[in-house]
């Protein structure tokens, strides 16, 4: 548009912006793929929904460099897309595990493990353990003075304190190149620990609270935590709070793409039209995987 340069922000310019929403809408397009192709399968088999939590995982994975790796809080291929899985190649690499997931004939581990980018870690269901062998891999960066992150994705209530403080200060402690980023609760679970980002802090780490549904504040927390990672400052815990989207216990509103579309078109980024076609590539390229 004519007038986008008045409400460039150059620490976040439109390009990077545009990218950010392309990518969240992408994540929701597969998502809702894989909601349809799982109707009909036992629950067990089914993976779990990363609705309501596209600005958490895309604003903090955008700038992930090669050789960075990701531990996700669960078994799933959107972390691959995300990641930078995007020809037709990768995308039907990625259906036909989730085929294969639905079937049996492969688990949670090599549903990740598999992955065309090899950038995500095996997923184990235990999240102390997972965090464990994410712990891990960021200490052999380390060790090896690769420069390389590792981004750690959680569910709040997974663990409970005595857990969240023995994972917190031992990543503190080995001085871990790893951001830990926290993923609000869903529905009527518990949260393991109440304030957590507050409490880190008192187990050595520094804890950042931050809306979980504005891309934009994740985005930039992000890109400040890198910084400091990658400059030998140590790890960091993103604390992404405030989950409620439809169908999970809240309003559209709150849906981190509507944010984020009111975000764009409030500082004339782009146009309706331009948001209207965000994931249609996605969804073409997955018809074509069905014919």
């Amino acid at each position: 548009m004519s007038d986008a340069g008045l409400y460039e922000n150059p620490l976040v310019p439109n390009k990077k912006l545009l990218q950010m929403y392309s990518v969240m809408a992408d994540a929701r397009v597969l998502d809702e793929h894989i909601a349809g192709m799982q109707k009909g399968v036992k629950a067990r088999r089914r993976l779990e929904s990363t609705k309501g939590q596209e600005a958490c995982r895309v604003s903090t994975a955008l700038e992930l460099l090669p050789g960075d790796l990701v531990s996700d809080s669960q078994a799933g291929v959107v972390m691959d897309l995300i990641a930078g899985a995007q020809s037709k190649a990768q995308i039907d690499s990625l259906l036909g595990r989730v085929v294969e997931f639905h079937a049996g004939k492969i688990d949670g581990a090599r549903l990740a493990r598999e992955g065309a980018l090899a950038r995500v870690l095996p997923w184990v269901e235990d999240a102390s353990s997972r965090l464990r062998m994410a712990m891990g891999a960021a200490l052999s960066f380390k060790t090896l003075k690769r420069g390389s992150v590792v981004v750690a994705y959680v569910g709040r209530s997974e663990l409970d304190k005595k857990e969240w403080q023995e994972i917190i200060e031992s990543v503190a402690k080995l001085d871990l190149p790893m951001i830990l980023v926290v993923l609000p609760s869903r529905g009527d679970k518990k949260d393991g620990v109440n304030q957590l980002s507050a409490k880190v802090r008192g187990w050595g780490m520094p804890g950042i609270p931050v809306d979980a549904n504005d891309a934009v504040a994740l985005y930039r927390v992000t890109q400040e935590s890198l910084g400091r990672i990658r400059g030998g400052g140590g790890p960091v815990l993103i604390e992404c709070k405030g989950y409620r989207v439809d169908g999970v216990g809240g309003d559209s509103r709150q849906d981190p793409l509507v944010q984020m579309k009111s975000f764009l078109l409030g500082r004339k980024v782009c146009t309706k039209a331009w948001l209207e076609r965000a994931g249609e590539r996605l969804r073409k390229r997955i018809s074509s995987t069905e014919q």
